[in-house]
């Protein structure tokens, strides 16, 4: 089991209450969680289990009603608004189910838009050129968001995620708009994220994900409440 101290992110009875019309509705409850360096865990559960609502609390995105969100021991819940968008920027990687690319934004400047906040420099460039390398879709650098396919419009959103080099990076349904051997490839990249040392987290209920041996754990969102499933199973 890992240490404490070897954990880059940790939720701590994390709750969120969230108001539906006139009524509240509880999303997440008491939920604990730490992800280490160098872990790659899926988070499974059906639509509507709070996968996404989770992602959001942890990467900063929204604020928990009870519990706290540590990075690196430092709680991002009691930052201010703006600390914490400066540190979501750059010290967690987020790809969202839908991608969020700009259609009419070449490939390029879609990975760029992270640095635009700060001004945007050519060792930026040379940065965004390099992921798009290391995914094989640099040579559609050039070209409209638009007219890529499901797998080139996921790994141009993967390339943004990580070019400011986060060492936590979340993914929401990775794999819900490419084919199966699509998906299979997109696993062995997280995978090899996580052999650089970072900590992900996947959530799916795609078993595409789900049944490769390359995740270290996966754990079980049901009703808001989360329960580990499985334990290591990677070998080095």
């Amino acid at each position: 089991m890992e240490s404490i101290v070897s954990e880059t992110l940790r939720a701590s009875r994390v709750g969120l209450v969230v108001r539906d019309g006139r009524a509240e509705r509880r999303v997440l409850a008491d939920v604990d969680l730490g992800l280490a360096k160098g872990e790659l865990v899926a988070v499974r559960g059906p639509s509507g289990s709070g996968k996404t609502s989770l992602l959001a609390v942890l990467g900063g995105l929204v604020t928990p009603t009870e519990g706290d969100v540590l990075l690196d021991g430092m709680s991002i819940v009691r930052l201010r608004d703006h600390h914490r968008t400066a540190l979501r920027r750059t010290a967690i990687g987020f790809v969202v189910q839908e991608l969020a690319l700009i259609p009419r934004m070449t490939v390029l400047d879609n990975v760029l838009l992270p640095f635009v906040p700060d001004g945007i420099t050519s060792r930026d460039r040379e940065a965004a050129l390099d992921w798009l390398s290391r995914f094989g879709i640099v040579a559609r650098a050039d070209s409209l968001a638009s007219g890529l396919s499901g797998g080139e419009k996921q790994r141009v959103a993967l390339a943004r995620a990580l070019v400011r080099d986060p060492g936590v990076l979340l993914l929401d349904e990775p794999t819900a708009h490419v084919d199966a051997a699509t998906a299979g490839e997109l696993v062995s990249e997280l995978a090899r994220l996580r052999d650089d040392g970072r900590a992900l987290l996947v959530a799916s209920h795609d078993p595409r994900v789900l049944d490769d041996p390359r995740l270290d754990r996966i754990l079980e969102l049901d009703r808001g409440r989360l329960s580990p499933v499985g334990a290591a199973t990677h070998t080095e």
